[in-house]
């Protein structure tokens, strides 16, 4: 298991206990169940919109992670580049950080990275301002582990 693939997987996980819990108060007798949790003497309606809200936080917050980690990986991977300390100095930020590998990329994979970077501003930065970038976990995940191989900073399985 990669560092993606463990905020990939983390990821997954509270998807698949989004749907659980969406199931159960589907099935719950008048949506009253779950004491002691944000669901309690919410209407069905209000625990739907109260999910719906959560699993849209959730994917930003995947989307967050996972380009952090990316963009860890780009200044510490062994074979890295942005390891030379002149390198590492002048890059600021994620647009600066995949700039020495814009040769060894292909074209729309980078460019699919330089979105991912403005997403997680715009996600991190509080969504102040209007947005035009969609971006889902799944497709980030894909998006960055491409721009890995294709760089050659592939990351080593660990448990």
């Amino acid at each position: 298991m990669t560092e993606l693939d463990v905020v990939r997987d983390a990821y997954l996980s509270l998807v698949a206990c989004h749907t659980v819990t969406a199931e159960l108060l589907r099935k719950s007798s008048k949506g009253h169940t779950f004491h002691g949790t944000v669901f309690q003497n919410k209407t069905l309606e209000e625990a739907k919109h109260l999910l719906a809200q959560a699993k849209a936080e959730l994917e930003d917050w995947a989307i967050v992670g996972l380009v952090s980690t990316f963009e860890r990986i780009l200044f510490t991977h062994e074979r890295s580049p942005l390891r030379s300390k002149p390198l590492r100095k002048r890059a600021e930020g994620l647009h600066d950080a995949i700039k020495p590998f814009e040769k060894l990329i292909a074209h729309r994979t980078y460019e699919d990275v330089e979105r991912l970077g403005l997403y997680r501003h715009w996600v991190a930065h509080g969504k102040r301002w209007d947005n035009s970038i969609y971006a889902d976990p799944v497709s980030t995940y894909q998006q960055l582990v491409n721009f890995l191989t294709q760089a050659g900073l592939e990351t080593k399985a660990h448990d």
